[in-house]
């Protein structure tokens, strides 16, 4: 319970015979613990009409005293209390510690005053960087470590902390508005829809990226939203709209960038609508951008259809090897036998995640002797890759390390993509060509699949 205002009223008999009944009614409570927060020295505990209230002892004005209300309603009362004497700031124990700016071998020490309010900040600052949970308050023996690092620090419930986070982003949001506001460059914007598999809910990040005056990439995560079904265009369409107005972004946006769903291009037009082609760059021709490293993905994922029957003797092979952990044992002794490095444990794919079979093949690859040596030992491994299978795994591995590469250029966020972008298309572009006239049959029809996937997003680029 925040108090904000004191009104002060005009007093009249009634207000009199009213104060007077209740001051009848009011009876000083003596706590039965030992009140610990120092507010107290300026309230005192009574009861009036069976109800807990805290009455200052300078005006006489009586506000929530129940435990549950907490005291910092209190304090708020003791700063705009118009008869309030106590100093400003209460005395605090200074002590000394040691600087953290240690220059030529030397310590230094200075004076430190322990304060409340700084040590929650930085406590709620510390779950939110390393993403603990906030029950980590609860928890006895981080109690303890802090009660024997600041016993002053008097450590606060998970509400509490809870509600110390959410003021803290609320400063922070206000203050990155504030900042967007005075902001007189072009922003991209970027969004991503999200679905909990525990909850079944559908969430969506919208993202603004832009250079700032020092020439030095930014983005600010505008919001993470919940977005109720259905999911259709006209619905994220508004919600993006709205997180644009609240960051003044509705006259600054250059392009949007979105995966490659059929909602998000529906979505498009719609925006446009209710941004106004007038604010955008050529009328909003240059809005819609595909996210890049989605295409990549299609292309990819189409072409693992086409080479699926080649490679499941390699599948087939981790997956015998990786089933139990005797075989595990088995396959890690001939490996050290056989003096392999084993820096790099086999692992089976994903199916729906490409860069998952890129990384199995590769890893597979390095354990080739392995598992032509487990061939010859072990009877029951009967689905052992041959040299032909090997050497189009190779192959297979040389093709899909320029799509990893890229696709982890693209991913980058310390740094700007745009230069990067068109010189990488280019460069896939040239070499699906190549692989088209490899001799290979599996790798042209692979360069095949990866050519009209290519041309559906990128013809244009071709001219």
């Amino acid at each position: 319970m925040n108090t904000d205002s004191v009104v002060i009223e005009e007093d009249s008999e009634e207000d009199e015979a009213q104060e007077e009944e209740n001051e009848a009614e009011e009876v000083v409570v003596r706590p039965r613990r030992k009140l610990t927060s120092p507010v107290w020295k300026e309230f005192k505990k009574v009861k009036v009409k069976n109800m807990m209230k805290a009455k200052c002892n300078w005006c006489s004005k009586k506000l929530g005293g129940e435990t549950r209300n907490g005291t910092k309603h209190l304090l708020d009362h003791l700063k705009i209390c118009p008869y309030c004497k106590r100093p400003a700031d209460t005395k605090k124990q200074t002590s000394l510690r040691y600087s953290s700016n240690v220059q030529g071998g030397k310590v230094a020490v200075e004076n430190y005053t322990f304060n409340q309010d700084v040590a929650r900040k930085a406590l709620g600052s510390m779950i939110l960087v390393h993403d603990y949970p906030l029950s980590i308050v609860d928890h006895i023996g981080f109690r303890k470590f802090v009660s024997a690092l600041q016993p002053l620090f008097k450590i606060v419930r998970r509400n509490t902390i809870r509600s110390d986070i959410l003021d803290s982003y609320k400063i922070e949001k206000k203050r990155a508005i504030n900042y967007m506001e005075k902001n007189k460059s072009r922003v991209a914007i970027t969004i991503d829809m999200w679905t909990s598999e525990h909850q079944k809910r559908g969430y969506m990040a919208i993202t603004a990226h832009f250079v700032d005056e020092s020439w030095k990439l930014q983005s600010y995560i505008m919001r993470f939203i919940y977005v109720p079904a259905p999911h259709t265009a006209r619905v994220i369409a508004e919600i993006l709209h709205d997180a644009l107005v609240e960051w003044y972004l509705e006259d600054k946006v250059s392009t949007l960038t979105v995966d490659n769903a059929t909602t998000n291009d529906a979505c498009i037009p719609i925006l446009e609508n209710l941004i106004g082609p007038s604010k955008l760059m050529l009328g909003g021709k240059l809005l819609h951008m595909r996210c890049c490293a989605h295409i990549l993905n299609l292309i990819v994922k189409d072409v693992l259809d086409v080479l699926e029957e080649s490679i499941e003797k390699i599948r087939d092979s981790v997956a015998f090897w990786t089933s139990t952990p005797k075989r595990i044992e088995n396959f890690q002794e001939v490996a050290k036998m056989l003096k392999v490095d084993q820096s790099k444990k086999l692992s089976l794919d994903v199916k729906t995640r490409w860069n998952s079979t890129y990384f199995m093949l590769s890893v597979a690859l390095c354990y080739k002797s392995v598992f032509n040596r487990l061939r010859q030992r072990e009877k029951t491994f009967t689905c052992a890759p041959s040299d032909d299978d090997w050497k189009f795994c190779g192959e297979v591995c040389d093709r899909l390390k320029l799509f990893a590469d890229i696709t982890e250029i693209f991913s980058g966020t310390q740094y700007v993509t745009a230069n990067i972008y068109f010189p990488k298309i280019c460069e896939i572009k040239m070499n699906i060509r190549k692989w088209s006239k490899c001799g290979n049959e599996i790798i042209e029809a692979m360069s095949d699949a990866m050519s009209a996937k290519f041309d559906k997003y990128w013809s244009d680029i071709q001219g």
